[in-house]
């Protein structure tokens, strides 16, 4: 029920290209089976500067291409199969319950020599890694369907893409391989209907994922690198940095991995008119979001927004 299109945080959903079979049984179970565009959004990886950037040493995807008809302002991956997703719904007669599940792959293709001097791209090859994971759901409508409340989670590896605030899913390992990296999404929704004319509804949810810490071993001795490493420089995290030609700057020294990102919403619909004519209505949406991250050189830096949105809409009959 909310307002801000980008959703609540920890709802999992996509916009993506599919092939879908559904088939029910008597009205109280369905199954669904679906191929769907796959794609690697975020590789989190970082290297400090005393070992070789092997996080760059890696190709997983390409800008697109106008005259192939692609839009170069995106970028397509190099996933070499669908995402697989199947789900089971099921309405005993009391409650909405699902289940689901997702299977991805990742392939990327490393070049162990691109930091040689001169960089070369001899012994590059392709490597794949697979990831997924299983996720539940239930709503109910209580107190003579005036209260609906419902729960939903996603857990697995690699499957970060699907909650909202897109956390990273890979990282890379010291072969050059990606590793899904684990976490998943949660959410709890409330709503309230005292009439005809008004709803009300509250949501929390989360979505989090997983550090994954590596070790090099170097001349000067042992290096961490990777996602969440206790060695990315967090020290200028908390402080702001004067603008460059008019606009926000960001401080270099400041490289906090995401831990987890949670957001609360209140917030309400009034329908003024709802008949032949279509449907008048308005709404008002507090959110309250907050962003942690793992701990760095400089612990571990959080940051808080409060967004409030408003709509006025007429649907046509």
């Amino acid at each position: 029920m909310t307002i801000d299109p980008q959703y609540n945080v920890g709802f999992v959903w996509a916009r993506q290209y599919g092939f879908r079979v559904t088939k029910d049984f008597g009205d109280k179970l369905w199954l669904g089976l679906a191929a769907e565009e796959a794609q690697a959004t975020n590789v989190g990886c970082h290297t400090p500067s005393s070992i070789p950037a092997i996080c760059t040493a890696i190709a997983y995807q390409v800008a697109g291409n106008t005259g192939g008809l692609y839009d170069n302002q995106s970028n397509y991956s190099y996933n070499l199969l669908p995402d697989f997703v199947g789900k089971a719904v099921f309405e005993p007669g009391f409650g909405h319950y699902e289940l689901e599940g997702v299977i991805t792959t990742f392939r990327d293709r490393y070049f162990p020599n691109a930091t040689a001097t001169p960089p070369s791209a001899v012994g590059a090859l392709n490597q794949t890694t697979a990831g997924g994971g299983l996720g539940a759901s239930g709503r109910w409508s209580l107190v003579h369907k005036t209260v609906d409340v419902g729960f939903k989670g996603l857990l697995g590896a690699g499957i970060e893409r699907y909650g909202s605030s897109n956390l990273p899913e890979v990282t890379v390992k010291p072969n050059g391989a990606l590793e899904p990296l684990r976490g998943g999404s949660a959410l709890a929704t409330l709503e309230l209907h005292p009439g005809p004319k008004l709803d009300v509804y509250a949501n929390f949810g989360v979505d989090y994922v997983e550090k994954a810490v590596y070790q090099l071993v170097i001349a000067s001795g042992p290096v961490d690198y990777g996602y969440g490493s206790p060695n990315q420089n967090t020290t200028g995290c908390q402080t702001e940095t004067p603008p460059s030609g008019g606009l926000t700057t960001s401080p270099s020294n400041c490289t906090a991995d995401n831990r987890a990102i949670g957001e609360g919403t209140l917030g309400y619909w009034y329908r003024f008119y709802k008949g032949s004519k279509g449907t008048l209505q308005q709404g008002l949406q507090f959110s309250y979001v907050q962003r942690s991250t793992w701990q760095g050189t400089g612990g571990s830096p959080k940051a808080t927004d409060a967004m409030i949105f408003s709509s006025f809409r007429y649907y046509i009959p």
